[in-house]
């Protein structure tokens, strides 16, 4: 089963709280990022049937699709990371293929497990992150969180310290300063929802931001992608927001992401001649036969009655600020829904039936909505993976 990508929200216990208060954001990329959380030592752990269950005295962090890490058992194959197939408030299961039944010996630690980042460098309100992956680009990651309703994010190839680097990505003649991430529609401590769901080398930053709309999600994204090079060293995406929309619009309402195709937010580091600077790219979504959102209420309604599963594409894109341009990757993880839903699937519920990923969990993200979940869209992200 694989741990490549991880899951992470913002109703899990212990999570870190964001708000429309400076630096918050840093806060929940270094838990989910680099640090984790939810850090127990368990009562016992006891293996039954090719499946680990941990007992505590406490109540944990974990739910089923969380990777954990655990740490210090006797049995070096209960050790390492485990995606959770069981919880009740006391215990947390996860397979344990080839492990004879019976008591764990160790001092056995579980947490959240990150999601395998490093903090290359930080400021005031200001962090930037590096993947720890080999396969990676070693590509940076950049926030800024010094306003309070919004962050500020882009790549960097490489860099010297926390406001230095090289390949802004946007450059500052596409968006000035980096693009924007909405974090609160107003400045203050009003909790607003979040999600990380993150590999290693990806990342899919997901905010609530807007208190009209508590369960409607923004996404930006950042990081390295599959690409249709060879030796591309410059595979490095950002998906981000152009102007600052935090006090206006359902989240993702200006975000191509979400939509079937569109340029607008979007770059990747260098063209793929691995000359030059940052250059947009044109989010594509083959199969849409409507040029709608993801779960627009002008696609058919889902699920297909012709199998009864819901279709799904990837989204793809092409190195072009329109749809006339040669395919250069895909964005990991995150696929659209040609289907109206009606109120189907709050966000974070799980979508059954998913054609063409057998195996992978996906979940459903509202967006671009209003407080009727009838009229809120839909797209997925695969929470379990693997991306790539």
């Amino acid at each position: 089963m694989s741990t490549s990508v991880k899951f992470l929200h913002s109703e899990m216990p212990g999570a870190p709280v964001l708000s429309g208060t400076a630096g918050a954001l840093i806060a929940v990329l270094d838990a989910c990022l680099v640090n984790g959380w939810g850090l127990l030592t368990a009562a016992s752990v006891n293996v039954a049937g090719g499946v680990a269950t941990a007992t505590f005295t406490v109540s944990h962090a974990c739910e089923v699709d969380s990777v954990i890490l655990v740490a210090g058992a006797g049995t070096p194959a209960i050790n390492g990371e485990h995606r959770v197939t069981g919880t009740s408030s006391l215990t947390v299961s996860w397979p344990a293929p080839g492990v004879a039944d019976g008591a764990v010996s160790g001092t056995v630690a579980i947490k959240l497990a990150p999601a395998g980042w490093a903090k290359a460098f930080a400021g005031t309100n200001k962090a930037t992150y590096r993947s720890l992956s080999p396969s990676a680009t070693g590509c940076y990651l950049r926030i800024d969180h010094t306003a309070a309703s919004y962050a500020r994010l882009r790549g960097h190839a490489s860099m010297t310290d926390v406001d230095t680097g090289t390949d802004p990505t946007p450059s500052d003649a596409q968006v000035s300063g980096g693009g924007y991430v909405p974090v609160s529609n107003v400045p203050g401590p009003s909790a607003r929802r979040w999600m990380i769901i993150a590999s290693d080398r990806f990342v899919h930053i997901l905010i609530a931001h807007h208190n009209n709309y508590p369960t409607d999600y923004g996404l930006c994204n950042a990081g390295d992608f599959p690409s249709l090079k060879a030796g591309d060293a410059y595979r490095f995406l950002t998906i981000v927001e152009p102007l600052d929309f935090s006090s206006g619009g359902s989240p993702g309402t200006y975000n191509s992401a979400h939509n079937y195709g569109g340029s607008v937010g979007a770059y990747v580091m260098r063209p793929y001649s691995q000359v030059g600077g940052s250059v947009p790219v044109y989010l594509y979504k083959p199969g849409f036969t409507l040029q709608a959102y993801s779960g627009h209420g002008n696609h058919p309604v889902g699920p297909n009655p012709i199998n009864g599963g819901l279709d799904l594409c990837p989204t793809l894109f092409l190195e072009s600020s329109s749809v006339v341009g040669n395919r250069r990757g895909e964005v990991p993880g995150l696929y659209g829904i040609p289907h109206y839903l009606g109120s189907a699937f709050e966000s974070k519920d799980r979508i059954p039936a998913a054609v063409g990923l057998p195996g992978h969990t996906l979940i459903a993200v509202r967006f671009f909505g209003t407080i009727s979940p009838t009229t809120s869209y839909r797209a997925a992200i695969d929470i379990t993976g693997p991306w790539e």
